[in-house]
């Protein structure tokens, strides 16, 4: 079993929980405290975006044909969903939607 996070290196400094500190001693604990884990079936914590930035994930997206306009990263949408516009999520999705889409070639 896994399970996924997508924490990404620009939010380290704001958001303790997305350092690999963290990630890794969420994963030991993962393996300490469960069940399955002591039964030497551990959950394992993946954060395969961990080290990429916004603008890298918006390119791993790209390469996978992700369509964005369904996906948002906000903290805190609206009541009907949708993005606030304002968080810092929202802010730097936004600059980095505008940036050329580079070649996935």
């Amino acid at each position: 079993m896994h399970i996924v996070i997508g924490v990404n290196a620009l939010d380290y400094s704001g958001y303790p929980d997305c350092r690999p500190e963290y990630i890794a001693a969420f994963d030991y604990l993962a393996r300490l405290a469960t069940r399955a884990g002591v039964e030497g079936r551990p959950p394992r914590i993946w954060a395969p975006l961990q080290h990429l930035t916004k603008a890298g994930i918006i390119r791993v997206g790209l390469e996978l044909g992700l369509d964005y306009g369904m996906t948002h990263s906000c903290y805190d949408p609206r009541p009907d969903g949708r993005p606030c516009g304002h968080c810092d999520s929202c802010r730097l999705r936004a600059k980095d939607l505008r940036k050329p889409a580079p070649s996935i070639h």
